[in-house]
């Protein structure tokens, strides 16, 4: 427990004493949005891989998406995920089961059982909601409980392909993804979620228009919230050119100039989350070509440095920084919020922000490998982390 916080603390005679002369301490953070890929995907991650990666970056509550093998979308799902990351003991677990049974789009799940099990969030991650009654009618429904929708902003249909659509693709030879594709999603979003009290948020927003659209004044009645990740404000297409597949993601990495937009639009305070969008790989899916690849790239242990490296370079403060990875993507969650109040759980972290480093494999603690962040010098690292007690300290698991 926290017992207290002080500029002046009596030392318990028992106590054990770490200095942390010019470092930091801050709450857990919270990321809401990973893939774990437990069950059907072990050989990109499970759930213990993927909960010290968690630890390792400082994150110590995970908001785990839906697209495994089966998808999660049902109480006994919801169960095994809680019972596989309870015996980890490692990062606290946040369920995001489905929307629509399988994530086919068809048939909407039970909310009100998966609630039971203790769902709040649920989102049909990697696919939109495709059918906006029912997207209409889970809104809702999970108003009644204080509840959450995720959606993956996409019309598949104007998608179709590999990167961003432009210069990189035509010089990589490959089919673009236009911007069209994500802002017409999420102007059908913003219509349906101006009709209804439910809370909508919209997640890995790429553009600055789809931050735009979300916040027009038509829709200021809207609940809807948005978060964006820290690679589309830290990497631009050209990074295709040089990382090859390990920079393919969906949404795909954008223009430099849309890239600068949308990392501004964050420091003047139109974002309310920064998630990692984790998502493994083993090597074999990421090998291959642009076209052939699988989407997606690591992100547990880079949330912090990439973030604070763009966003403090923008002059943004520290401490607003944070809150978009802690009280932000709580609320979202709909859970309490992390804090250092006395008399609370210690769930808290200690961070060295001037310890520079470069980027290894060999160092992470995730089973996957696929970040264009390799070989890359960054700055902070989290030394000691705190969950009820001292579990992890100088890159090793305290047992």
């Amino acid at each position: 427990m926290i017992e207290a916080a002080a500029p002046r603390l009596q030392q318990h005679p028992d106590a054990i004493e770490i200095d942390g002369t010019g470092k930091w301490v801050f709450p857990g953070l919270v990321d809401m949005h990973v893939h774990l890929r437990e069950p059907g995907g072990e050989d990109s991650e499970t759930v213990e891989t993927g909960l010290k990666a968690a630890i390792a970056g400082g994150i110590t509550t995970v908001g785990v998406m839906p697209n495994t093998v089966p998808p999660m979308d049902t109480p006994e799902s919801v169960a095994y995920l809680n019972k596989s990351a309870a015996r980890c003991g490692l990062a606290d677990v946040v369920p995001v089961p489905c929307v629509t049974i399988g994530r086919s789009g068809r048939e909407p799940v039970n909310f009100f059982e998966l609630h039971e099990a203790g769902a709040s969030a649920f989102s049909d991650d990697g696919d939109p909601v495709y059918n906006s009654g029912l997207l209409l009618e889970a809104l809702d429904t999970v108003y009644e409980f204080d509840g959450v929708i995720i959606e993956h902003p996409e019309v598949k249909e104007l998608a179709g392909g590999y990167v961003n659509s432009g210069s990189v693709s035509g010089k990589l030879g490959v089919k673009g993804i236009p911007d069209v594709a994500e802002t017409a999603d999420v102007a059908r979003c913003m219509e349906i979620a101006s009709n209804s009290r439910g809370h909508l948020h919209l997640t890995h927003l790429s553009l600055p228009r789809s931050i735009e659209l979300a916040r027009e004044e038509c829709f200021n009645s809207a609940n809807v919230t948005v978060d964006v990740t820290p690679h589309h404000i830290a990497l631009n297409e050209n990074a295709l050119l040089e990382h090859g597949t390990l920079a393919k993601m969906n949404p795909p990495l954008r223009s430099f100039e849309q890239m600068s937009r949308l990392g501004e639009m964050v420091k003047e305070g139109m974002v309310d989350a920064i998630a990692s969008d984790h998502a493994p790989h083993s090597a074999h899916r990421k090998n291959g070509s642009i076209s052939e690849a699988a989407f997606g790239i690591t992100g547990l242990e880079t949330l912090l440095p990439v973030t604070l490296e763009v966003l403090t370079g923008l002059q943004m403060p520290v401490i607003s920084i944070l809150n978009l990875l802690t009280c932000g993507p709580a609320r979202v969650l709909g859970i309490p919020a992390p804090g250092l109040t006395p008399g609370m759980k210690a769930d808290c972290v200690l961070f060295d922000p001037e310890i520079e480093y470069r980027l290894s494999e060999k160092g992470s603690f995730s089973r996957s490998a696929n970040t264009p962040f390799h070989d890359r010098i960054l700055k902070g690292r989290v030394e000691a982390v705190w969950k009820g007690r001292l579990i992890y300290r100088d890159g090793e698991f305290v047992t």
